[in-house]
């Protein structure tokens, strides 16, 4: 049956992805965080923890769990908004910056060996397929 070949290749890479850590000191969801937080703030934009949460759509008390964790590190700050005294504002400190850039560069070294693995023109297939999946997913999510 189709729907049960699509969800076990999904489990499976979702697993793969998430169970072996693409860099083995920075958790897949904290990286999502620190690329989130240093893509705003080369905008100059600041986020909070609710920003995150709706952008990564995950819960805030793990939201909360993986900030403390990046603050414990010494990755994150947390600030009062001088406009809006009830936001608390998160930036990423230099040492965090650089941990993440360093990380992101070994990520993508890994994503070029996949592109050299599959071939290019799979992968120019593969990325659209995938940005339909994720929105055609969404929509069915929001549906429920």
């Amino acid at each position: 049956m189709l729907s049960e070949e699509l969800l076990s290749a999904w489990l499976q890479l979702g697993a793969v992805i998430d169970n072996q850590r693409l860099v083995s000191d920075l958790p897949f969801n904290e990286a999502m965080v620190c690329g989130l937080l240093l893509r705003a703030q080369e905008q100059d934009r600041a986020l909070t923890a609710s920003d995150l949460c709706a952008q990564t759509r995950i819960l805030k008390s793990q939201m909360n769990a993986i900030l403390n964790s990046l603050e414990r590190k010494g990755f994150l700050q947390r600030r009062r908004s001088q406009s809006d005294l009830r936001r608390m504002e998160l930036s990423l400190l230099p040492g965090g910056i650089e941990h993440y850039q360093k990380s992101h560069r070994q990520t993508l070294a890994l994503v070029d060996r996949l592109i050299a693995s599959l071939g290019q023109e799979a992968i120019e297939t593969l990325v659209p397929l995938l940005l339909q999946v994720a929105d055609s997913f969404d929509r069915i999510l929001k549906e429920v």
